[in-house]
């Protein structure tokens, strides 16, 4: 089995149990609105090798989406967003990408691009996934203030776990 589909099998299950374990509790708020809620199973899309189809990204976006949704019974939120997330990939690639483009075989690590390039990527789509997500919890734009706050707040602590996993973890595939 190729170490990129063996890599994915395992982030993919220790991605979800993180999620569903340990930061489903991670929450703050006040009046009655949560403000942060860590996000952190998105790095899992973030970190798909960059030759992986479109479809198969969405699909996997789609049934980590559900896992989670699952254990915190909100029913199609997180794979709603998540596959929105998915679908958005390959265009901020795109928009981010080097002079020398990317070599297919890679994945969009901070090994393979740097720091500040793979800070700029994550940070792009979480706050893209966050936005979404909050979204689809109000059901309306009325609340834009609201759910750009809720975003906002989210994107700080989701990208603070999501980094100190990338610096810990430090993966290469």
């Amino acid at each position: 089995m190729n170490s990129a589909i063996s890599n994915s099998i395992v982030r993919w299950i220790v991605f979800w149990l993180l999620q569903v374990f340990l930061f489903k509790y991670v929450v703050w708020g006040w009046g009655g609105k949560v403000y942060l809620q860590v996000h952190f199973y998105p790095l899992f899309i973030y970190l798909l090798p960059f030759a992986t189809p479109r479809i198969l990204t969405i699909v996997l976006a789609f049934t980590l989406g559900l896992a989670v949704d699952w254990l915190y019974e909100t029913p199609g939120m997180h794979a709603g967003a998540l596959v929105f997330t998915a679908y958005l990939r390959r265009p901020v690639l795109n928009i981010l990408a080097p002079r020398e483009g990317y070599n297919p075989k890679d994945s969009p690590t901070k090994a393979s691009l740097g720091d500040a390039w793979f800070l700029r990527y994550i940070s792009l789509l979480t706050f893209l996934h966050l936005a979404f997500y909050y979204l689809l919890e109000s059901f309306t734009i009325l609340y834009w203030n609201t759910i750009l706050i809720q975003a906002v707040v989210s994107l700080v602590g989701s990208l603070f776990f999501m980094l100190l996993y990338v610096y810990i973890i430090n993966p290469k595939v």
